[in-house]
């Protein structure tokens, strides 16, 4: 983990219940979370890495996690709980939790139990929808909607006020950049916030994570499908060789590639995380979208796969 331009940092095992070995489930057509068979293996593990640093007298300073999913590890979702209870152990060793939410923030992980029957808005960030709020937050990305490039961290009372003192002190985290504090990022960073947090907006969300769910579920009819995972506005298909044995293709073949490419001469435009192609659609897509995007996914995977 940048190992040269940061200090020593360690990787934690992280839950991908699809792969997991401690999963002693036969795969099923679902989303590997609801049928997976095992006694939280991958929590034992944080729980015996945090206790072997505090043994040695080093113990960790900081954990840090994307929280309910990981993005660029192949979009592999933790299951309910998993966040919560690391939070848990983090603070019991005494380590600040740090939520990379660069990805997972301003309503891509979902609306949560939210309806919009219910009174107020559902959180914006990931790690809410466990009730975990972070010593730190990192947050890009959706910030401005992406219309242009604009990053803050987020952090606690004590953390900030660590930072404050005489000037004589000199505490000042002097951290900065040519273009911090950009006017015109955050401009757009205000106007993305204003639509974002009304309830048309989330009601909106809320529609389109039931569109993804239900859509995504007709590629379970195509064989080579092993695994639909599903974490608020983000889906991603697993494809393999074998469901009953979730044999992977051999990534020399570049199935994913392959798919994707297919998928865009359907005009659909995603990339591939290796054998896994995940569909991240704008909030602003219609139903009839979500179904062109879907019917293209299948029509791919026949496409290349079934010949």
């Amino acid at each position: 983990a940048y190992r040269g331009l940061l200090f020593k940092t360690d990787a934690l095992p992280a839950p991908y219940c699809y792969r997991c070995p401690f999963n002693r489930a036969r795969p099923e057509p679902a989303d590997a979370r609801a049928w997976r068979r095992c006694r939280w293996e991958c929590l034992d593990q944080v729980e015996r890495r945090l206790e072997r640093q505090r043994r040695r007298g080093e113990p960790y300073a900081a954990v840090v996690v994307e929280p309910l999913l990981q993005g660029a590890a192949g979009m592999v979702p933790q299951p309910r709980g998993w966040l919560a209870r690391v939070a848990e152990m983090t603070r019991a060793h005494g380590a600040l939790l740090i939520a990379d939410e660069v990805f997972t923030g301003f309503g891509r992980a979902g609306v949560g139990d939210w309806r919009p029957a219910r009174r107020g808005l559902p959180s914006l960030f990931a790690c809410h929808q466990e009730g975990v709020q972070p010593d730190i937050m990192a947050l890009a990305k959706g910030l401005t909607g992406g219309y242009l490039p604009l990053a803050a961290t987020l952090v606690s009372r004590p953390i900030f006020d660590a930072f404050l003192g005489d000037y004589a002190e000199f505490k000042t985290f002097f951290h900065g950049h040519s273009y911090t504090g950009n006017q015109l990022g955050a401009a757009a960073a205000l106007a993305s916030l204003d639509l974002l947090e009304t309830r048309a907006a989330a009601a909106r969300r809320a529609r389109l994570e039931d569109w993804l769910a239900r859509e995504a579920a007709g590629l379970w009819r195509h064989r080579w499908v092993g695994d639909i995972r599903q974490v608020g506005l983000v889906v991603a298909v697993e494809l393999v060789r074998d469901r009953a044995t979730r044999e992977p293709f051999d990534l020399r073949e570049q199935t994913g590639i392959r798919v994707c490419r297919a998928m865009a001469r359907r005009g659909v435009l995603t990339r591939p995380i290796g054998n896994v192609v995940p569909v991240l659609p704008p909030y602003v897509v219609t139903r009839a979208q979500v179904g062109r995007i879907f019917g293209a996914f299948g029509e791919a995977i026949e496409e290349v796969l079934g010949r």
